[in-house]
């Protein structure tokens, strides 16, 4: 990377804020497994829409004076979630989810502005001229798609900007020498790594309710302890209190890679684990788990094995920098 007093320091493995709520509300195979990168790339919608119904915006949240609206966070669901049936506790934990994402694009875009890579007035102007000729094939206009899609110009504008800084900024960042240094400080997680794991499940017995799921965790840090006190094993925990299948045989699942089959959240606490060493708890949709490691096996693919995960997760990380970067500045 170049010089901290610039650009971005250490690589370290980033924690995208929807990321790991998604993957535990919505299987692998749903759209939401994307959203941890919606924030980076927002499509342009040209088709004609229905006209939106008309009423005030209400403000969610403001960055650095920059309203945002429930407008915008609707918008973010629904292309996301389209008509895929959620419970009423998981849409609320995802439009949580949402606007922290969407405060941290618009502190990116703050970033991406200051420090010069933000779009000239002239690049967004060449990109509405494009529109507006895309949209005469559709016998629109420009005011006519703003007002069936519920977009204001302003909020065009700053897609548009959006669409022209971030690849800019990606182009300088996203470069051989640090896909290869991302990797080599996170090996484990890209090159073909398995670790064996031995689990403890604990049913929550209400999903929904935040107390329940708490009082499930807190049953779990007390196991915990007492493993790790000696009092009893690892294996002999499982077969008291686990509720999945391999509670029979202390718990144990088999090796395991860093992307399947378990969801990322058990995946990412097991990677973090030497031979030994016990998880805190891990919450995912099957219920509260505690993870043993029982064995590491390294693997043996290169960084330019492991190109396509790894430039996700680089992509993932610089977002994440930027919009800490920025949060920092305004916080000022």
């Amino acid at each position: 990377m170049p010089s901290p007093a610039t650009d971005p320091p250490r690589l370290s493995v980033p924690r995208v804020v929807c990321q790991p709520l998604f993957r535990a509300l919505v299987p692998r195979s749903h759209p939401f497994a994307a959203l941890a990168l919606f924030a980076l790339a927002p499509p342009l919608l040209l088709p004609a829409a229905e006209p939106a119904p008309e009423r005030a915006p209400t403000v969610l949240a403001t960055v650095d004076g920059q309203p945002i609206t429930d407008r915008e966070l609707d918008r973010e669901l629904a292309r996301v979630v389209g008509q895929r049936p959620l419970t009423p506790v998981a849409i609320g934990q995802l439009r949580e989810a949402t606007l922290a994402q969407v405060v941290d694009r618009t502190l990116v875009a703050q970033h991406l502005e200051q420090t010069g890579f933000g779009a000239t007035d002239q690049e967004i102007e060449r990109e509405l001229q494009r529109i507006r000729k895309r949209l005469e094939q559709q016998q629109l206009t420009l005011d006519q798609y703003l007002q069936r899609s519920g977009l204001t110009r302003d909020e065009l504008r700053r897609t548009l900007a959006w669409q022209i800084a971030w690849p800019r900024f990606l182009e300088k960042h996203l470069t051989d020498p640090n896909l290869e240094r991302y990797f080599q400080q996170h090996r484990r997680d890209f090159d073909g790594t398995q670790v064996a794991v031995a689990q403890i499940l604990l049913r929550v017995e209400s999903p929904d309710d935040p107390q329940s799921r708490a009082a499930t965790i807190s049953t779990a840090d007390k196991l915990r302890s007492r493993i790790t006190a000696g009092e009893l094993t690892f294996a002999d925990a499982a077969r008291q209190h686990s509720v999945a299948p391999t509670a029979a045989d202390g718990g144990r699942i088999g090796s395991i890679g860093r992307r399947g089959p378990m969801p990322e959240p058990f995946s990412q606490a097991a990677f973090a684990l030497d031979t030994g060493q016990i998880s805190p708890p891990v919450v995912t949709a099957f219920g509260v788990h505690l993870i043993q490691c029982l064995e590491v096996q390294p693997g043996t693919k290169n960084w330019q094995d492991a190109r396509p995960e790894l430039e996700a997760a680089v992509i993932q990380h610089l977002f994440r920098w930027a919009a800490d970067r920025q949060r920092e500045k305004v916080k000022k």
